[in-house]
């Protein structure tokens, strides 16, 4: 018995069988369209996988953590990562003792946002080598690695750093970042990373000059295919113009850092870092012959800027934290949890705190830096990290075909691709087939942005673009809640304005489970445009509504009643109101719009509206807008 496999007495169970199980459970639903989920990458993701979605992908079974083409991890070991925090407040000295308390209490990698007035960043005040060496002054750095996050202040932030120290970590240039997000060059290139690269290789081997930055694609709408080909693209892009500059490309590497976006698409997210690691073997080895240490990727992750909302701020935590443990599985070296408040103001104590410790958490209680590649023989995260890897390549390959990386942003292939996936996103989040939680659905109604200054949105370069320089079709930033959140504060900035507020009173009337249906639906669908929207529970009679109205006296009202039934409440109420306000209907009875409409109701609210349009009109009926 003792050499017995496991479970050896139950006999296996086809797919075909597991198929026609859920079939039989499904009574007719069609599989496809109940359980198959469709990305925005086009990949259908499948309600469960077996070892046969494998065939013919052995390869991604083979292979060894620590092992070229470094599939399942950089690391042979363990899965341990750097946690990385970034100070942006504008203060020396209040940015100094933030770092120095984020460096005692667990992080290893410290981020200096400098703030610049060009592009619109918000972060450390740094005018001079004085003002740098009086911020390093008395911090730690030969207990962590130091990353500045400066732009175009680069080339200048370099030429500051204190030549008597040891530094390890990244300088965070860019150039053709800069190029896509300003829309001109500003006189950064290949040209001027070239001598910072050199030198910084010479002097501080493990500082690293370039860091590519998949957020310049993911912040602007992309998918994670795209951002996933655009950030090896750019990469390529660079050991080909500083090998035209005589630089090896094994020199490159050692001093490039790949910074990626870590998105709420949690296992496509794990599944992206090990394709990542795979291709950019693939194309590192068209450079090089090398395919030991110098082929190594060093990769980084953040999460991802465009997911966090201004709204039920601590909604951001979980984001934060499933991110984090997406990059923690997908084989990420260091890892910056944004704090939950960053698009509002700069980091402070508590944020900063919050943001550490939930990779606190995942080391500490969660132990997922002791296994590398945990991963690792899931059916479904091996085929989709086959299928990710396969679309990557095949747009990398287009890339390529067509000049690479530079031209392709010259010629506007890789912006228009990027819009398109924008709109899409943009889309879904306003038809809410994706939900942005306190958004664009279940919104705090008592939260309120105190301060409008928000510290979000970089600005275009107010420098005009210079003869001779190279310019392209700036890639703006891209937030998953903006266009709701611009809405909710024209409604803040309104009611601020008359000393009053959008006042909506729902009637709830009728068949009690339609009501109470209804009237939640319609509670949070107003809710996003911070609308002050009053639900009394329920009315039994006409009478009771009108004197909820008469005594509420709201701009607007909204029937929450079945279909059966809300006909006769529109004529019961409506011609016994003093004053009309704004009438609309929750649901969508096709059958007696016409009734309903030449009855008085001046619109409908149902889960096919278009979230967007319908508050956008909503408030200029309501003289909002």
């Amino acid at each position: 018995m003792a050499s017995e496999k496991l479970f050896s007495e139950f006999p296996p169970v086809s797919t075909e069988e597991w198929t026609k199980l859920i079939q039989k459970d499904l009574k007719g639903a069609d599989f496809d369209k109940k359980l198959v989920w469709e990305t925005q990458e086009g990949f259908k993701i499948q309600p469960f996988y077996r070892k046969e979605n494998l065939k013919g992908k052995e390869w991604l079974l083979s292979n060894l953590p620590g092992k070229f083409p470094y599939l399942r991890s950089t690391r042979k070991l363990t899965n341990d990562w750097s946690i990385r925090q970034d100070i942006d407040a504008p203060d020396i000295k209040t940015a100094k003792e933030l770092a120095i308390e984020a460096v005692s209490n667990g992080v290893s990698a410290l981020g200096l946002v400098i703030a610049d007035v060009g592009s619109g960043r918000k972060g450390i005040q740094i005018k001079d080598e004085k003002d740098l060496s009086s911020l390093l002054e008395d911090l730690p750095l030969s207990e962590i690695t130091l990353h500045f996050i400066a732009e175009e202040k680069s080339p200048e932030i370099y030429s500051w750093l204190p030549k008597n120290k040891t530094l390890v970590g990244g300088l965070g240039y860019d150039p053709y970042r800069i190029l896509a997000r300003q829309g001109h060059s500003a006189g950064h290139g290949p040209e001027s990373l070239k001598p910072i690269l050199t030198e910084l290789a010479g002097k501080w081997k493990h500082f690293r000059a370039l860091t590519v930055h998949s957020s310049t694609f993911r912040d602007s709408g992309s998918t994670i295919v795209q951002e996933l080909a655009y950030t090896l693209a750019l990469g390529s892009e660079y050991l080909y113009r500083l090998g035209e500059l005589g630089v090896s490309p094994e020199l490159v590497n050692s001093q490039t850092i790949f910074q990626f976006t870590v998105g709420p698409d949690y296992f496509l997210e794990i599944a992206k870092f090990r394709a990542a690691r795979t291709l950019w073997a693939e194309i590192f080895s068209s450079y090089s012959s090398e395919k030991g240490e110098a082929s190594l990727p060093f990769i980084s992750a953040e999460t991802a800027r465009y997911n966090y909302g201004i709204y039920d701020l601590h909604n951001n935590i979980l984001r934060g934290t499933t991110e984090a443990i997406s990059a923690a599985i997908g084989g990420a070296e260091i890892i910056n949890v944004l704090p939950f408040d960053h698009l509002l103001q700069p980091a402070d104590s508590f944020s900063l705190r919050i943001a550490r410790n939930v990779q606190l958490l995942l080391k500490h209680e969660s132990y997922l830096d002791k296994v590398a590649d945990p991963s690792s023989g899931s059916y479904y995260i091996e085929t989709i990290t086959d299928q990710i890897t396969e679309q990557a390549w095949k747009l990398f390959t287009e890339v390529e075909k067509d000049g690479g990386f530079l031209e392709c942003l010259k010629s506007g292939k890789i912006q228009s691709s990027i819009l398109e996936s924008r709109k899409k996103k943009e889309e879904n989040y306003s038809t809410r087939k994706e939900i942005f939680l306190g958004t664009n659905q279940y919104p705090n109604s008592k939260d309120r942005i105190q301060n409008k200054d928000l510290n979000k949105n970089l600005k275009l370069s107010s420098l005009a673009p210079s003869s001779g320089e190279t310019k392209v079709q700036a890639l703006p930033e891209f937030f998953a809640g903006d266009a709701i959140e611009e809405i909710r504060m024209a409604t803040e900035n309104w009611e601020s304005k008359n000393k009053t507020s959008a006042k909506v009173l729902l009637l709830p009337l009728g068949d009690l489970k339609m009501k109470k249906a209804r009237a939640i639906f319609s509670l949070n669908f107003l809710g996003c445009a911070g609308f002050n929207v009053i639900d009394p529970g329920s009315y039994e009679t006409s009478e009771e509504a009108i004197a909820g109205i008469e005594k509420e006296k709201p701009q607007m009202i909204v029937f929450c009643s079945s279909d059966e039934e809300v006909s006769f409440y529109i004529k019961d109420i409506l011609p016994k109101l003093k004053q009309k306000p704004i009438t609309f209907v929750a649901g969508y009875p096709k059958e007696i719009l016409p009734e309903l409409e030449s009855l008085g109701a001046d619109g409908f609210i149902h889960v096919r509206s278009n979230l967007l349009e319908t508050l956008s009109d909503l408030q200029k009926r309501l003289g909002i807008k």
